[in-house]
């Protein structure tokens, strides 16, 4: 059987393991049932029981076998949803209210299932799941519900008790108003004035996104289906994976369509996991004894996983209502049953007990009848002895622990003494060999000086012989000497030509160089006129290819074309007057006498008619 029971309407199984506590009691309480539970299966093992010393005198009617088979499943059924279930009182409601949170879950491994996955719905993406969320959590009985509100107290949710008293009521109202008034409310006896109290303000609303957590038990929940209408439930999560999904008040949450996830909590090879395996063949009632034998039978198989990563995977996916993927979540297989398993020997054999190396404690089949008084003493018994073998245990591993801490104490004390002597000595090395590298550096400076004075003192010694030779030398001629002399006046001439001309060329060089300063100071000025010119240059050629210049070019242009028409125009109308005077003067040469006497006369009668005029 996977993780997944139903996809269609989201119903998951998840396995659960038992706590070494949650083991140590069921030993026991088989232990207790071992005889009543042959004796209720008929099984003739029942004579190879030890004849028990000291019987405890019964003052009630003893127990029958079908009666204590039926209280060793129930009890069974409450130390695996948790072992503060197995005693009958209600506990006191100020011990779950101080007792620390994980000091609750610790000694139950289906609260610790919860609380992950509650703290994975807690801590979810909240930019990615804004929405606040209402879950469901259902429980055996009102006890265990005390057990689940006694963990929550405190949690940054708000809690609605639906089954029995809340051990504390933290005032929460659901479908309260988010909203302050922004009205101001004015005290008694106050003197209005002029100002204009009728505006309102704006009070920006604190929306609060806390998840609502609903507790509540199966059997009120089956007996009372409307018991969630007012609540829009997102999560269901089951303490009872028997409880029936196709109740009404499943059917009534997921009336609108909605998905409402239902996750049970299941021992793994409980019997309420052998029940469930096998609903399709029989009964409940008739599941009653195989599924206990299975559970007697194979509860020192069942463990408890410690992985972290599902819960996370699951949420996710029921947040994003995608179906999970039966894989992701922890199997949930039931044990494969086997013949040749004794059951006399799975009754007397109590391998579920932890080991306790210092303390001996041995565990024996009750061999007697019991009433319920006797019965809840020996209970009583058994779990005193196991928790003081078990606090005496704790005492001397807490001694051992005790030691091996204060050896180790020593040891580091010890360890930290020679890390503090061998730093001062390294320190002291350092400073020795900081002096030794010193005196080293010096030797070898002074070997090197030595050996260079002795190459100078060895070269000094051979000129010195040298020229005590020549000296010794009777037959070195003079005429050597005056040519040495001769040649060292020569040497001496060439010497002073070559300084005089080294006169002139720096007085040369000097020249050349002021007057290369002059040319490189031109050069710069002609160099700054370059550039003057260069963005002159590109200033016109940015103007001349500007769209306003070509616009005036082409008027210039068209402007040019009708002036040079103009121009033809003017020239022809020139050379056609030209012409024309020419032939004109051509004709006053001819007839030059004849003319001047017409014009005469013409003139003289033009004269006579302005006096008529006049007169």
């Amino acid at each position: 059987m996977n993780g997944t029971v139903d996809d269609q309407s989201s119903n998951y199984c998840v396995p659960v393991g038992l706590t070494i506590l949650q083991k140590d009691l069921i030993e026991i309480l088989i232990s207790i049932h071992a005889r009543s539970l042959l004796q209720f299966y008929n099984n003739e093992d029942v004579y190879k029981f030890e004849e028990s010393k000291g019987f405890t005198k019964l003052t009630l009617p003893a127990l029958s076998p079908q009666q204590l088979t039926s209280m060793l499943a129930a009890n069974i059924r409450a130390i695996a949803n948790h072992p503060f279930l197995l005693v009958e009182h209600y506990m006191p409601r100020q011990l779950l209210l101080m007792e620390p949170g994980e000091r609750l879950i610790g000694a139950s491994d289906k609260f610790q299932k919860m609380a992950l996955l509650l703290d994975s719905l807690f801590s979810r993406d909240r930019t990615k799941f804004p929405k606040a969320l209402q879950i469901t959590i259902l429980s055996h009985s009102v006890k265990e519900l005390d057990l689940i509100e006694g963990y929550l107290l405190g949690k940054p949710v708000k809690l609605r008790r639906l089954s029995g008293t809340s051990l504390f009521d933290e005032k929460h109202c659901y479908g309260e108003s988010e909203t302050r008034s922004s009205t101001p409310v004015l005290p008694t006896g106050y003197i209005k004035d002029e100002y204009e109290y009728g505006k309102r303000r704006a009070v920006p609303a604190l929306k609060d996104e806390s998840d609502w957590v609903f507790l509540a038990t199966a059997t009120h929940l089956a007996r009372s289906p409307t018991l969630m209408d007012e609540f829009c439930v997102d999560i269901v999560i089951g303490f009872d994976p028997l409880i029936d999904a196709g109740l009404e008040c499943f059917q009534r949450m997921r009336r609108t369509g909605k998905k409402v996830p239902l996750i049970k909590l299941m021992v793994e090879d409980s019997p309420d996991h052998y029940v469930l395996a096998h609903s399709n063949m029989k009964s409940e009632d008739d599941h009653f004894l195989d599924s206990l034998l299975h559970f007697i039978k194979h509860r020192h198989t069942i463990t408890s996983d410690d992985a972290l990563e599902w819960p996370g995977q699951l949420i996710e996916d029921i947040l994003q209502g995608v179906s999970s993927n039966p894989t992701s979540l922890p199997p949930c297989h039931l044990a494969k049953e086997t013949t040749n398993v004794n059951l006399f020997d799975c009754l007397t054999t109590y391998r579920g007990l932890s080991h306790m190396k210092t303390m001996n404690f041995e565990l024996k089949p009750v061999n007697q009848d019991l009433d319920m008084k006797v019965y809840q003493g020996i209970v009583m018994e058994l779990i005193v002895r196991r928790l003081t073998a078990c606090e005496k245990g704790y005492s001397v591993h807490q001694k051992e622990v005790l030691g091996q801490r204060l050896r180790e104490t020593m040891r580091q004390d010890e360890f930290d003494q020679i890390k503090d002597e061998a730093a001062t000595t390294f320190k002291r090395t350092k400073e020795e060999e900081t002096s030794f590298n010193e005196s080293v550096k010096k030797l070898n400076k002074a070997q090197s000086d030595q050996q260079k004075l002795s190459e100078r003192l060895k070269v000094l010694s051979d000129r010195k012989y040298s020229f005590e030779t020549i000296l010794n030398d009777i037959k070195v001629p003079a005429v050597q000497i005056t040519h040495l002399t001769e040649e060292l006046a020569k040497l001496r001439s060439e010497l002073a030509s070559e300084m005089s001309k080294n006169s002139q060329k720096a007085t040369l060089n000097d020249e050349l160089r002021v007057l290369y300063q002059a040319e490189s100071s031109r050069a710069a000025s002609q160099s700054l006129v370059l550039k003057t010119l260069r963005e002159k240059r590109d200033e016109l050629k940015a103007r001349l290819e500007s769209p306003a210049t070509n616009l005036h070019s082409i008027g210039t242009l068209e402007e040019e074309s009708r002036l040079r028409k103009e121009l033809v125009r003017v020239v022809q109308q020139s050379q056609f007057i030209q012409g024309y005077i020419k032939r004109v003067q051509k004709q006053y040469s001819l007839n030059g006498v004849q003319g001047s006497k017409k014009v005469s006369s013409n003139a003289a009668r033009t004269r006579r008619g302005r006096n008529t005029t006049l007169e």
